[in-house]
């Protein structure tokens, strides 16, 4: 800014308002520092800017899986509120290792943003706390992990009941739940599964996912070659029902004729022709504009109360379960 004033024959203070886009400056004054400033290749130093301010007017987003399209749909949500404020969105991606998304938050924490939304699996017994040391936090999907943090989720138990149940009034008698990773939403969706299934007196049968398309293709030829398999099978995300669609057609099987299949999150690709995938909407992209919303919130007051909001889900049928609809 020494350089640009002096160029511009005008004071340091000057170069600053115009940077930093605050007081009067003529209009003469803000084209002649500008042109200067474009002319000697000038670029703020935001990073620097940022720590003098104590602020860094930005806002990181952990996610799980950029190849699984909910997480592009919280995104979505998320920019729908934040794009139109001051801030910048951080994105931070892991893999499935507790080391990796340890590891990504804490990235993000060294970036020093102003708050942190977390739309990932955080295993229960991480200490979640310790890792965001004290940073503004909206948990997206799951129930808040720490406190004074707040959260955005879906009617999990409420959604699977519903999934189940709706298989079971098309008259299947052997369902099988294929879960996801060892967290407070899966824990929850089972519960859903297997409160229908008892309610009908029906078996409970659970095979482990991670919730990937590998994962829900290995879940269907692991049934397929164990000669158990069912006739309809509900899953803990659509990446895995689509795994599991996958697995379907490579073993000749008729959906839903032979096997009858549900996923969850109503993610894009459920609709594609092809795939046809009946699933659980829990409304992803207004969970991650209320996500944002809350966290705006708890960045201007630390100290509010933590908050959740409940979206409620919608059962979307499609033809991978519904005979009807699939002819």
């Amino acid at each position: 800014m020494v350089d640009v004033a002096r160029e511009a024959g005008v004071s340091r203070a000057l170069v600053s308002l115009v940077m930093r886009e605050t007081g009067y400056v003529s209009p003469e004054k803000r084209t002649l520092v500008l042109d200067t400033a474009r002319r000697l290749g000038y670029r703020r130093n935001a990073l620097a800017a940022n720590l003098a301010s104590k602020t860094t007017n930005s806002i990181g987003l952990a996610i799980f899986d950029l190849h699984n399209q909910v997480y592009a749909d919280f995104a979505d949500g998320v920019l729908d509120v934040i794009g139109p404020t001051r801030y910048q969105l951080l994105l931070s991606t892991s893999t499935q290792d507790e080391s990796s998304l340890a590891a990504g938050i804490e990235t993000l924490v060294g970036l020093r943003p102003d708050g942190i939304l977390l739309a990932t699996h955080v295993p229960e017994h991480l200490d979640l706390s310790a890792i965001l040391a004290g940073t503004p936090t909206v948990m997206i999907g799951e129930d808040p992990l720490v406190e004074l943090g707040d959260a955005v989720h879906g009617e999990d138990e409420a959604g699977a009941f519903a999934a189940t149940d709706h298989l079971i009034k098309q008259g299947h008698r052997d369902i099988v739940y294929v879960e996801g990773p060892s967290t407070l939403q899966n824990h929850a969706r089972r519960a859903g599964y297997s409160a229908a299934v008892e309610r009908a007196s029906l078996r409970e049968r659970v095979v482990s996912g991670d919730a990937t398309e590998d994962g829900g293709q290995r879940a269907l030829l692991g049934l397929r070659r164990s000669n158990s398999l069912p006739t309809a099978v509900f899953c803990y995300n659509d990446s895995t029902a689509v795994g599991v669609l996958i697995g379907a057609r490579r073993e000749r099987l008729s959906v839903p004729q032979d096997l009858a299949v549900v996923g969850y999150d109503n993610t894009r690709a459920a609709s594609y022709p092809g795939v046809d995938l009946t699933s659980v909407d829990p409304k992803a992209r207004h969970m991650g504009a209320q996500a944002a919303e809350l966290l705006l919130g708890r960045i201007e007051e630390p100290s509010l109360p933590g908050r959740t909001n409940t979206l409620t889900h919608q059962l979307i049928i499609r033809g991978s379960s519904d005979h009807l609809r699939s002819r």
